[in-house]
């Protein structure tokens, strides 16, 4: 290999795409308001009364500090204007994400609201997007640096394989499906006629089971591909958008989908954006200023 001819690294890094960044920024901007918006009712609930205070969470702020009402409603709105940081890109995007999820961790520990599934996410996806490119402007028509794709992608390869393989070696229930009627029975995580009908049918959770431990254990594998990786996010969109159907999970859903535009191969986000613009032109000048 000659000094001039570029080598496998160099070509691993090349810049490629970049529209992918500013379509999730906007996306996990409006994920983050719908799940801003239900923290607003656990204000209340938690300081309802300013003389009694009854949580305590996993900081156990509450415990050492007592923090009112206006306090924590002001660390509310500090982050929606983070949000709005964010939602408006360009210099105040990634301050504005650090601001809204700054806000977002005080609220929890001042609430004494619980450390779930969905708040673990959102570190990991604050770090991805603090590590790509989202407050350049104009990607949608340019290029940028593959780094932080590759970070999400180790992270969502990590947590749909981890999950996957725990269901498949671990929890057999999941191979008969009567792991999921279970849940789909749950006062707490479920409810409503669709999923307490769906859980008497052993055929179709079997099947519905099946599918969400192929495509967990086979999205690090296939995502990667580029004539696969459209079809492969698409399952996850399906899978997701089943879940908050049937059963309650929080902002989980929403926020791994809005990332999803980063995971999809560069080159192919290219090519459908391009038909996107020939078909919708005046759209597509008004979003490329984002």
């Amino acid at each position: 290999m000659s000094m001039t001819e570029p080598g496998v690294v160099e070509a691993l890094f090349r810049p490629r795409w970049g529209g992918g960044w500013t379509l999730a920024r906007v996306a996990f901007a409006l994920a983050a308001f719908d799940c801003q918006l239900d923290r607003w009712w656990h204000v209340r609930d938690a300081l309802a009364s300013p003389n009694v205070v009854f949580n305590s969470g996993p900081a156990h702020v509450a415990e050492r500090v007592l923090v009112g009402g206006p306090a924590a409603w002001g660390l509310w709105g500090l982050g929606v204007v983070g949000i709005g940081g964010l939602l408006y890109g360009g210099r105040f995007a990634k301050p504005g994400l650090w601001v809204w999820v700054l806000a977002y961790a005080a609220l929890l520990a001042t609430c004494g609201l619980n450390v779930r599934v969905p708040e673990r996410f959102i570190v990991w996806a604050v770090v991805g997007l603090s590590l790509g490119p989202i407050g350049v402007r104009g990607l949608l028509t340019g290029r940028a640096s593959p780094f932080g794709r590759y970070f999400l992608l180790v992270v969502y390869g990590s947590l749909y394989l981890s999950t996957g393989m725990m269901k498949a070696l671990e929890e057999g229930a999941w191979w008969d499906g009567t792991a999921l009627a279970y849940d789909l029975m749950d006062r707490w995580h479920a409810g409503g006629w669709f999923p307490t009908w769906l859980s008497g049918q052993p055929l179709l959770c079997a099947v519905a089971s099946w599918t969400t431990i192929a495509f967990e254990v086979g999205f690090s594998f296939l995502v990667g591909f580029r004539r696969l990786s459209a079809w492969v996010l698409a399952a996850g969109i399906g899978m997701h958008l089943s879940i908050d159907v049937l059963m309650e999970v929080g902002p989980l859903g929403v926020m791994a989908m809005s990332l999803y535009p980063v995971l999809l191969d560069p080159e192919a986000g290219r090519r459908l954006w391009m038909r996107v613009a020939a078909r919708w032109p005046g759209v597509a000048r008004r979003v490329e200023s984002w």
